[in-house]
């Protein structure tokens, strides 16, 4: 395969990146740790008064762990109380047992006529929480006092006290997203530099609320090879830039033409769904193959626009090996093709599947039940020189696997790029936060979506788009990178007018052209609020 240049995104680092760019500016540039703590205080000040000013009135409660990220904890009481609010420090041990910047911070606290209370005696929660006891290098489970801290501190968020997290919601790992025992429910993280997996990986993802992130100064172009293989992110405020954009001249040529495989005895709805989100998502042309003996009523609602082609298949109306060379000629003539949705897994409809998945010779996109064909195969090597992007729910993605139907797919990072890289095609995870890894290790994650979106057909208008896409001539990557996001997009816009238990997979097909024309008009917002650099900037 020749696939194009990757889509970009916005970092997100795991736990050991950053603490590398941490050490790297330090010991390499020159800028103090103290430095850093005291411009990542001063950006969380700012969020918490732009967010909580009112709430201050009653003072904040700053609960400091034992490490760096009670450092910052420190200097932030330390800031707020210069001025004039009232603030209670409660710590996570004695306050003698810090070292280094978290120390020096400690000893400010108390020149600034501030008093550490222990967490382990009685404390109240102030007008508003800030949670710095674990940051993004915890690897251990919570117990103990801080079990018991964050406990009372999440009691107290329920309440309707607001509580902001420094650098990541303490509890969640900052890497995996996972739950290390107890995990604080914050109403405003703060992260320094960059994103963090965890901040976008479930469950952290539900813990963090929304995410500020702060440049305190950390060069990290100075060093881009650290970052070279970071997590991205999808982030729909991006998707205007993604679509290309034909000449005044162009026809319904220039946007290219999508063969669609799809459909059966009793999933003619799948059909349509792919063969109509590929018209949405600006495909020039779509022709849908059928068999033969499949019911003409089965697609007597299809769209006027979408051409059909009947091809040999068994009697009952699926497809078989008679059907390979058919859909193989069709595609020679095609864009790309999209093949799936709604075909069953007959032993005659495996056996054609894999005839054409070694013969095409135009980018496909593969999903369903084409997936389960695979599978059952054994993942062949994908040896020729078209794009392939598979699209599997976490389901088949255990089946392309080989893993047990009943493991829970845990590590979501290691199957898709696992996928990617043994199936020697772009893979995209569908699910909460959707993945997309190319063969080279590259991963996206997409920040669009919403659980409306678990509904019959979603997946079928994914891969409709995508093929859409493909054909319009963008690379794997991009195409499957660009149809996750405008896909939740569209999931979200839908959600918004019908509410989330209302949505069906049609719905996201209607809200494709108006999720599109928001994004074009920059009326979609950026999952992640940014704050300027504070303080001392590393040269």
């Amino acid at each position: 395969m020749s696939p194009k240049a990757p889509a970009p995104g916005l970092l997100l680092l795991s736990s050991e990146q950053m603490a590398e760019l941490d050490r790297r500016t330090i010991e390499e540039v020159g800028v103090p740790g103290s430095v850093l703590m005291e411009s990542a205080a001063t950006a969380c000040v700012q969020v918490l008064l732009e967010s909580f000013r009112a709430q201050t009135a009653d003072g904040v409660s700053v609960l400091c762990g034992p490490g760096n990220n009670g450092g910052d904890g420190l200097a932030i009481a330390r800031q707020l109380a210069q001025q004039g609010i009232e603030v209670d420090v409660l710590m996570l041990g004695p306050a003698d047992r810090l070292r280094g910047d978290a120390a020096t911070q400690a000893e400010r606290a108390r020149a600034c006529g501030l008093s550490l209370q222990a967490l382990d005696e009685p404390w109240k929660a102030r007008g508003v929480l800030v949670d710095a006891l674990f940051g993004t290098g915890l690897a251990r489970t919570i117990d103990g006092v801080a079990a018991h801290a964050i406990e009372a501190l999440n009691e107290s968020h329920r309440n309707g006290t607001p509580v902001l997290s420094v650098d990541i919601p303490s509890g969640i790992s900052g890497s995996s997203g996972a739950r290390l025992g107890s995990a604080v429910h914050a109403d405003i993280t703060v992260s320094f530099h960059a994103a963090k997996r965890g901040h976008f990986l479930y469950p952290g993802r539900e813990h963090r609320g929304e995410l500020v992130v702060a440049d305190i100064g950390i060069p990290a172009e100075r060093w881009p090879g650290l970052t070279a293989n970071a997590l991205r992110l999808l982030d729909g405020a991006s998707l205007a830039q993604r679509l290309p954009r034909g000449p005044e001249t162009s026809h319904k040529g220039s946007f290219g033409h999508v063969l669609v495989a799809a459909g059966g005895p009793g999933k003619a709805g799948a059909a349509r769904l792919c063969a109509e989100a590929a018209l949405r998502a600006g495909a020039g042309l779509v022709t849908l193959a059928l068999p033969e003996a499949l019911a003409p009523d089965s697609v007597a609602e299809m769209a006027p626009e979408v051409m059909i082609e009947r091809i040999p298949g068994t009697s009952d109306g699926c497809l078989s090996p008679a059907s390979a060379d058919a859909l193989v000629e069709l595609a020679a003539t095609r864009q790309a093709l999209a093949i799936g949705p709604g075909i069953g897994t007959a032993e005659e409809t495996r056996k054609a599947v894999l005839d054409v998945l070694e013969r095409v010779e135009v980018p496909h996109v593969v999903d369903a039940d084409a997936l389960n064909c695979l599978a059952a195969a054994g993942l062949p090597t994908h040896a020729n020189k078209a794009e392939r992007v598979l699209t599997p729910h976490p389901g088949e993605m255990r089946r392309l696997l080989r893993l047990p139907e009943d493991q829970p797919l845990v590590d979501r990072l290691s199957a898709v790029r696992q996928l990617a890289r043994e199936g020697r095609s772009v893979a995209l995870l569908k699910g909460a936060s959707s993945l997309v890894a190319d063969p080279e290790g590259t991963i996206w994650l997409n920040a669009t979506g919403n659980p409306g979106m678990a509904t019959a057909g979603s997946g079928d208008v994914l891969t409709g788009m995508i093929g859409a896409l493909l054909a319009r001539g963008l690379g794997g990557s991009e195409a499957a990178t660009t149809g996750a996001l405008w896909h939740g997009l569209a999931g979200d816009h839908a959600a918004r007018v019908l509410g989330q238990p209302s949505m069906m997979a049609s719905d996201i097909l209607t809200q494709l052209g108006p999720s599109w024309l928001a994004a074009s008009q920059g009326q979609v917002s950026s999952s992640i609020r940014t704050v300027p650099t504070s303080g001392e900037r590393a040269p």
